[in-house]
């Protein structure tokens, strides 16, 4: 089988099978309140994102098992989520905990819950019952170490590792971006993880795709570092909504001084995004034709097909 139609295969392997077992971002942190829930497409259904009374976030199964109304238009009582309709209420663990009309709770009255976690201003959910590798990171530190930003990118026509495949593009870097790329000397390939290191006197580019939709990478530029971070979510097959982090480190020339690295970070980051843009958005995937240059797509193709799956919850 070539890499092509192996490529080909992923895609429909995936309306087929689910979706990736990954951690997809769900939502930008600072949108999701203690007050109110926020209702999101996800993985071919819909959520529930809310915090519970210790401020965590909390992924849930949207739909109530009543009658089916969206508890995105209920309410968040005691840090658990109520129905609007009448008023059946479920904890973290998605079991409901009380129905006000004084009805025996029914063993099925459950929603779907999802693994979920915060980090790098955004809110991430893992599709499986229990996570099989650690939230994704940024090469080089610890979020804790960083001042960072992160952002709402819009939706694109694709799956999210088409637009992560560019983690690994390194042509596209030099034709696309006008960037002097150096290809690395290999690409370790782990079960979760892509990951590799280009290092010379005065750069150093240190790059890692966790699961099939998430890039991270590390920068050094004459001295300069840069932290970033471009992750995606499947609405449905076919449609992604995209996410995007950024960082400095704190190098204690005072507030204005990391303002000013962060405003050159985020032109750095939105023209690459822009760059990307009108190929992306209008691309139809189809790698029929790859030559010796795309090897390490080749290698990312392969692991795509591979990777894990599962089909959601009320998918």
């Amino acid at each position: 089988m070539s890499v092509a139609t192996g490529a080909l295969r992923a895609q429909q392997d995936e309306t087929t099978s689910g979706y990736h077992q990954s951690w997809f971002p769900v939502a930008l942190a600072s949108e999701v309140c203690a007050d109110r829930p926020v209702g999101l497409d996800f993985l071919g259904t819909r959520v529930v994102v809310y915090r519970d009374a210790a401020g965590r976030p909390v992924v849930q199964g949207a739909y109530c098992p009543h009658l089916g109304a969206d508890l995105s238009v209920g309410q968040v009582v005691d840090g658990q989520i109520r129905c609007a309709y009448h008023h059946w209420r479920f904890d973290c663990a998605g079991t409901c905990v009380d129905i006000p009309a004084g009805d025996r709770i029914p063993k099925g009255a459950r929603i779907p819950t999802y693994p979920s976690a915060e980090a790098w201003g955004i809110v991430w959910a893992f599709n499986g019952k229990a996570p099989t590798f650690p939230v994704p990171g940024i090469p080089g530190a610890e979020e804790r170490a960083l001042i960072c930003e992160a952002h709402f990118r819009g939706t694109r026509g694709v799956d999210p590792w088409v637009s992560i495949s560019n983690g690994v593009d390194f042509q596209h870097l030099r034709t696309l971006h006008g960037i002097p790329a150096v290809e690395p000397d290999a690409v370790r390939v782990g079960p979760h993880a892509i990951e590799y290191r280009i290092e010379s006197p005065h750069f150093v580019q240190h790059g890692r795709i966790t699961g099939v939709n998430t890039f991270a990478q590390y920068l050094s530029m004459g001295g300069e570092e840069a932290f970033m971070l471009f992750s995606g979510a499947p609405i449905a097959h076919g449609r992604t909504r995209g996410f995007y982090a950024y960082g400095v480190r704190d190098d204690g020339t005072g507030r204005a001084g990391v303002a000013a690295r962060l405003d050159t970070l985020r032109g750095f980051v939105q023209r690459l995004l822009a760059e990307d843009a009108p190929v992306l958005d209008t691309i139809r995937f189809r790698p029929r034709l790859l030559v010796a240059s795309d090897r390490h797509l080749a290698r990312f193709f392969k692991y795509v097909r591979e990777f894990p799956r599962a089909v959601p919850p009320e998918a």
